[in-house]
């Protein structure tokens, strides 16, 4: 008798965890349904986020056109109103902030400028030309630290336009930096070698008493200009 109740004991303990087994993967079946269904939202989620953008971007590409129209025909306030719509949605948009920033050089507002530029080189820190037109800004507003740091990152993406060189060295100039004038002039002569880079390199090199390159510069402008009575005096007092 014991036995039979072992026996039977035993039989409803193996249906009970049979119970157990389906019970449990029942629940791993939903549970991946309800997993499955949350992850086709979020798909269907992206989706329609990407949708909304493209057509964000669809506008914004038409306002843009637009206001580029109005920058060539000159009326700037009109241009920037439309700069200014496209930015207020959209915070990235590069091409909208360089127009807006050459709207404000046309227009003398150089803080502005600055401003607009500096916000480019964050968004794009390879942008060579945003790095010399915020040189140029600081330059108006006196900025001439902030200028002569802008300049060399032009330069250092783009190391082959001879003037931004000679924009470097204005700006040094300025800010009382006659070492770093001068390697920037004699870079903008090695890509260029014009006179009047030439006779700013020489300036440079006799207000710091650097008389060997100055002697070089003047040799270089006697080879191109041999009538150059002022160039041919200066080399003569140096010996």
């Amino acid at each position: 008798m014991l036995a039979y109740f072992v026996i039977i004991g035993v039989a409803i303990y193996v249906v009970s965890l049979g119970y157990k087994s389906v019970s449990r993967d029942t629940e791993i079946i939903i549970g991946q349904k309800r997993e499955i269904k949350q992850i086709g939202e979020k798909i269907q989620e992206v989706l329609d986020a990407e949708k909304i953008e493209k057509k964000a971007d669809k506008e914004h590409r038409s306002i843009l056109t637009e206001a580029n129209k109005l920058f060539r025909n000159n009326s700037l306030r009109q241009a920037e109103k439309k700069y200014l719509s496209i930015i207020k949605n959209d915070h990235n948009n590069i091409k909208a902030y360089q127009g807006l920033g050459s709207i404000y050089l046309d227009q003398e507002e150089y803080s502005g400028a600055a401003e607009v530029f500096q916000k480019i080189t964050v968004l794009d820190p390879t942008n060579d030309t945003a790095f010399n037109n915020l040189g140029l800004a600081y330059m108006k507003t006196r900025k001439y630290d902030l200028a002569v740091t802008a300049y060399e990152h032009a330069t250092a993406l783009c190391g082959k336009v001879a003037h931004r060189y000679i924009n470097l060295a204005l700006a040094a100039e300025k800010n009382l930096d006659t070492k770093k004038q001068i390697a920037a002039l004699e870079k903008a002569v090695s890509l260029e070698p014009k006179i009047e880079y030439l006779q700013a390199l020489v300036e440079a090199a006799l207000k710091s008493e650097d008389f060997s390159t100055a002697k070089k510069a003047l040799t270089k402008i006697v080879e191109l200009e041999p009538s150059n009575l002022e160039a041919l005096r200066k080399l003569a007092k140096l010996g």
